[in-house]
Protein backbone atom coordinates (compact mmCIF):
# COMPACT_ATOMS: atom_id res chain seq x y z
CA UNK A 1 0.00 0.00 0.00
CA UNK A 2 1.11 3.27 -0.89
CA UNK A 3 0.81 5.86 2.13
CA UNK A 4 0.29 9.19 1.53
CA UNK A 5 2.59 12.37 2.77
CA UNK A 6 0.12 14.10 5.10
CA UNK A 7 0.88 16.20 7.81
CA UNK A 8 -0.75 16.42 11.40
CA UNK A 9 -1.42 19.53 12.72
CA UNK A 10 -0.78 20.40 16.66
CA UNK A 11 -4.34 20.95 17.53
CA UNK A 12 -5.14 17.04 16.23
CA UNK A 13 -2.59 15.46 17.94
CA UNK A 14 -3.98 12.75 20.60
CA UNK A 15 -4.03 14.07 24.22
CA UNK A 16 -3.32 12.15 27.05
CA UNK A 17 -3.65 14.27 30.82
CA UNK A 18 -2.09 12.00 34.02
CA UNK A 19 -4.89 12.26 36.85
CA UNK A 20 -6.61 10.29 39.10
CA UNK A 21 -7.46 6.79 39.46
CA UNK A 22 -10.10 6.80 37.41
CA UNK A 23 -10.16 7.59 33.38
CA UNK A 24 -12.26 8.98 30.80
CA UNK A 25 -12.10 8.03 27.36
CA UNK A 26 -13.09 10.66 24.85
CA UNK A 27 -13.77 9.69 21.20
CA UNK A 28 -13.90 11.85 18.60
CA UNK A 29 -16.54 12.81 15.31
CA UNK A 30 -15.95 11.98 11.85
CA UNK A 31 -13.62 14.11 10.08
CA UNK A 32 -12.61 15.44 13.55
CA UNK A 33 -10.01 15.65 15.84
CA UNK A 34 -8.99 15.15 19.71
CA UNK A 35 -9.14 19.57 19.07
CA UNK A 36 -13.13 19.03 19.26
CA UNK A 37 -12.83 18.29 23.47
CA UNK A 38 -9.54 20.72 24.25
CA UNK A 39 -11.97 22.44 26.97
CA UNK A 40 -13.61 19.66 27.99
CA UNK A 41 -10.59 16.99 28.36
CA UNK A 42 -8.79 19.57 30.58
CA UNK A 43 -11.54 20.53 33.10
CA UNK A 44 -12.71 16.89 33.04
CA UNK A 45 -8.66 16.27 34.01
CA UNK A 46 -8.74 19.56 36.59
CA UNK A 47 -12.23 17.39 37.69
CA UNK A 48 -9.14 14.85 39.20
CA UNK A 49 -9.61 12.38 36.24
CA UNK A 50 -7.12 11.18 33.55
CA UNK A 51 -8.15 11.62 30.28
CA UNK A 52 -6.99 10.14 26.88
CA UNK A 53 -7.96 11.62 23.77
CA UNK A 54 -7.10 9.12 20.55
CA UNK A 55 -6.82 10.39 17.26
CA UNK A 56 -8.85 8.13 15.29
CA UNK A 57 -6.87 6.76 12.19
CA UNK A 58 -7.61 9.19 8.71
CA UNK A 59 -8.73 12.19 10.69
CA UNK A 60 -6.42 15.20 11.15
CA UNK A 61 -3.86 14.41 8.87
CA UNK A 62 -5.31 15.00 5.14
CA UNK A 63 -7.77 13.71 2.76
CA UNK A 64 -5.73 11.02 1.54
CA UNK A 65 -5.10 9.53 4.52
CA UNK A 66 -8.70 9.69 5.49
CA UNK A 67 -9.50 8.00 2.39
CA UNK A 68 -7.30 4.88 3.22
CA UNK A 69 -9.27 4.07 7.26
CA UNK A 70 -12.28 2.82 7.36
CA UNK A 71 -15.25 1.49 10.18
CA UNK A 72 -12.92 -1.05 11.74
CA UNK A 73 -9.75 1.13 11.93
CA UNK A 74 -11.66 3.74 14.01
CA UNK A 75 -13.04 0.63 16.32
CA UNK A 76 -10.39 -0.51 16.60
CA UNK A 77 -8.32 2.55 17.95
CA UNK A 78 -11.06 3.52 20.15
CA UNK A 79 -11.07 -0.07 21.62
CA UNK A 80 -6.97 -0.16 21.81
CA UNK A 81 -7.59 3.28 23.63
CA UNK A 82 -9.39 1.71 26.50
CA UNK A 83 -7.71 -1.28 27.06
CA UNK A 84 -4.85 0.81 27.37
CA UNK A 85 -6.70 3.75 30.13
CA UNK A 86 -7.86 0.57 31.79
CA UNK A 87 -4.15 -0.95 32.28
CA UNK A 88 -3.44 2.05 34.68
CA UNK A 89 -6.73 3.28 36.20
CA UNK A 90 -9.19 1.50 38.58
CA UNK A 91 -12.31 2.40 36.20
CA UNK A 92 -12.53 4.24 32.67
CA UNK A 93 -15.44 5.52 31.38
CA UNK A 94 -16.30 6.51 28.14
CA UNK A 95 -17.74 10.16 26.61
CA UNK A 96 -18.31 10.24 22.52
CA UNK A 97 -19.28 13.18 20.11
CA UNK A 98 -21.40 12.36 17.48
CA UNK A 99 -19.88 9.31 15.15
CA UNK A 100 -17.61 8.97 18.28
CA UNK A 101 -20.62 8.84 20.24
CA UNK A 102 -21.17 5.65 18.14
CA UNK A 103 -18.18 4.29 18.71
CA UNK A 104 -18.66 5.02 22.41
CA UNK A 105 -22.06 2.78 22.05
CA UNK A 106 -20.96 0.12 20.29
CA UNK A 107 -17.60 0.02 22.67
CA UNK A 108 -19.99 0.00 25.98
CA UNK A 109 -22.41 -2.95 24.59
CA UNK A 110 -19.16 -4.87 25.04
CA UNK A 111 -16.87 -3.00 27.66
CA UNK A 112 -19.41 -2.11 30.22
CA UNK A 113 -17.87 1.37 31.08
CA UNK A 114 -19.24 2.38 34.62
CA UNK A 115 -20.47 5.60 33.27
CA UNK A 116 -21.04 6.57 29.75
CA UNK A 117 -21.62 9.95 28.24
CA UNK A 118 -23.11 10.16 24.48
CA UNK A 119 -22.90 13.73 22.55
CA UNK A 120 -24.84 14.52 19.55
CA UNK A 121 -24.28 10.59 18.71
CA UNK A 122 -24.95 9.94 15.18
CA UNK A 123 -26.81 7.01 15.55
CA UNK A 124 -29.51 8.73 13.20
CA UNK A 125 -29.01 11.94 10.79
CA UNK A 126 -31.06 14.01 8.83
CA UNK A 127 -29.47 13.45 5.47
CA UNK A 128 -30.91 10.75 4.09
CA UNK A 129 -28.38 9.85 1.54
CA UNK A 130 -26.23 8.11 3.82
CA UNK A 131 -28.06 4.70 3.01
CA UNK A 132 -26.98 5.23 -0.76
CA UNK A 133 -23.53 5.54 0.03
CA UNK A 134 -22.64 1.92 -0.31
CA UNK A 135 -23.76 2.49 -3.60
CA UNK A 136 -22.52 5.85 -4.38
CA UNK A 137 -18.77 5.38 -3.43
CA UNK A 138 -18.78 2.93 -6.04
CA UNK A 139 -18.58 5.86 -8.39
CA UNK A 140 -16.64 8.34 -6.46
CA UNK A 141 -14.29 8.70 -3.31
CA UNK A 142 -15.16 12.80 -2.79
CA UNK A 143 -17.44 15.46 -3.94
CA UNK A 144 -16.27 19.18 -3.25
CA UNK A 145 -18.77 21.16 -0.64
CA UNK A 146 -19.97 24.35 0.03
CA UNK A 147 -17.46 25.52 2.73
CA UNK A 148 -17.36 29.42 2.76
CA UNK A 149 -16.59 29.93 6.30
CA UNK A 150 -12.96 30.29 7.10
CA UNK A 151 -10.91 30.01 10.17
CA UNK A 152 -8.03 32.13 11.42
CA UNK A 153 -6.16 29.63 13.33
CA UNK A 154 -4.22 27.86 11.17
CA UNK A 155 -4.40 24.19 12.05
CA UNK A 156 -8.39 24.56 12.03
CA UNK A 157 -8.13 26.30 8.31
CA UNK A 158 -5.66 23.48 6.94
CA UNK A 159 -8.69 20.90 8.65
CA UNK A 160 -11.27 22.98 6.81
CA UNK A 161 -9.42 22.62 3.62
CA UNK A 162 -8.68 18.89 3.63
CA UNK A 163 -11.87 17.51 5.69
CA UNK A 164 -15.01 19.99 5.41
CA UNK A 165 -14.34 21.04 2.13
CA UNK A 166 -15.77 17.82 0.54
CA UNK A 167 -18.23 15.47 1.06
CA UNK A 168 -16.83 11.53 1.72
CA UNK A 169 -18.87 9.11 -0.16
CA UNK A 170 -16.53 6.11 0.65
CA UNK A 171 -16.05 6.99 4.27
CA UNK A 172 -19.90 7.87 5.00
CA UNK A 173 -20.63 3.91 4.08
CA UNK A 174 -18.27 3.54 6.94
CA UNK A 175 -19.61 5.88 9.14
CA UNK A 176 -22.90 4.22 7.76
CA UNK A 177 -21.86 0.83 9.06
CA UNK A 178 -21.15 1.95 12.60
CA UNK A 179 -24.50 4.03 12.93
CA UNK A 180 -26.34 0.57 12.26
CA UNK A 181 -23.93 -1.54 14.31
CA UNK A 182 -24.94 1.00 17.14
CA UNK A 183 -28.50 0.69 16.48
CA UNK A 184 -27.88 -3.42 17.42
CA UNK A 185 -25.74 -2.25 20.44
CA UNK A 186 -28.02 0.49 22.16
CA UNK A 187 -29.72 -2.56 23.93
CA UNK A 188 -27.02 -3.98 24.99
CA UNK A 189 -26.26 -1.16 27.08
CA UNK A 190 -26.53 -1.42 31.18
CA UNK A 191 -23.67 1.35 32.03
CA UNK A 192 -25.29 4.35 34.17
CA UNK A 193 -25.73 6.95 30.58
CA UNK A 194 -26.00 10.26 30.10
CA UNK A 195 -27.77 10.66 26.47
CA UNK A 196 -26.76 14.96 25.59
CA UNK A 197 -28.38 16.44 22.55
CA UNK A 198 -28.65 19.99 20.88
CA UNK A 199 -31.74 22.04 19.71
CA UNK A 200 -29.60 23.44 17.06
CA UNK A 201 -28.14 20.50 15.83
CA UNK A 202 -28.38 20.68 11.89
CA UNK A 203 -26.73 17.04 11.59
CA UNK A 204 -28.24 14.75 14.17
CA UNK A 205 -31.81 14.78 14.79
CA UNK A 206 -33.24 14.49 17.99
CA UNK A 207 -35.25 10.98 17.89
CA UNK A 208 -31.70 9.78 17.99
CA UNK A 209 -31.23 11.27 21.50
CA UNK A 210 -34.75 9.83 22.18
CA UNK A 211 -33.41 6.75 20.17
CA UNK A 212 -30.60 5.90 22.82
CA UNK A 213 -32.34 7.18 25.80
CA UNK A 214 -35.53 4.57 25.52
CA UNK A 215 -33.66 1.23 24.35
CA UNK A 216 -30.98 1.38 26.13
CA UNK A 217 -31.28 -1.37 29.56
CA UNK A 218 -29.07 1.20 31.85
CA UNK A 219 -31.35 1.69 35.15
CA UNK A 220 -29.50 4.89 35.50
CA UNK A 221 -30.17 7.43 32.69
CA UNK A 222 -30.72 11.12 31.61
CA UNK A 223 -31.78 13.10 28.87
CA UNK A 224 -29.95 16.42 28.57
CA UNK A 225 -31.02 18.66 25.90
CA UNK A 226 -29.08 22.06 25.44
CA UNK A 227 -31.02 24.82 23.74
CA UNK A 228 -28.14 26.94 21.84
CA UNK A 229 -25.62 25.06 21.20
CA UNK A 230 -25.03 23.24 17.36
CA UNK A 231 -23.70 19.66 16.66
CA UNK A 232 -20.49 19.76 18.31
CA UNK A 233 -21.72 20.52 21.77
CA UNK A 234 -17.84 20.09 23.43
CA UNK A 235 -17.00 23.07 22.21
CA UNK A 236 -19.51 25.13 20.98
CA UNK A 237 -21.31 28.20 22.99
CA UNK A 238 -22.45 26.30 25.93
CA UNK A 239 -19.39 24.06 26.17
CA UNK A 240 -18.78 25.41 30.03
CA UNK A 241 -22.48 24.11 30.90
CA UNK A 242 -21.99 21.09 28.95
CA UNK A 243 -18.65 20.32 30.50
CA UNK A 244 -20.30 20.86 33.39
CA UNK A 245 -22.78 18.17 33.13
CA UNK A 246 -20.59 15.96 31.94
CA UNK A 247 -18.30 16.06 34.98
CA UNK A 248 -21.44 16.32 37.28
CA UNK A 249 -22.58 13.06 35.78
CA UNK A 250 -18.75 11.12 36.12
CA UNK A 251 -18.35 12.01 39.48
CA UNK A 252 -22.38 11.26 40.69
CA UNK A 253 -22.31 8.19 42.62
Amino acid sequence: MRFPCCTTVKRSLPVFLEGGSEGVLFIHGYTGSPHDFEYMAKEVNKAGFTVSVPRLPGHGTCGEDFLLSTARDWLRRAFDAYYDLSAICERVHVVGLSMGGVIALILASQMNPPKLVTLAAATHVFDRGIVFTPFFKLFTKKLPAESTEKYEDPDIEYLRKEYWSYNWPKQAAELYKLMKLARKSVSKITSDTLVVAARNDNVVPMKAAEFIYNNIRSEKRKLLIFEKSGHVLSNDMEKEDVTKAVIDWLKEE
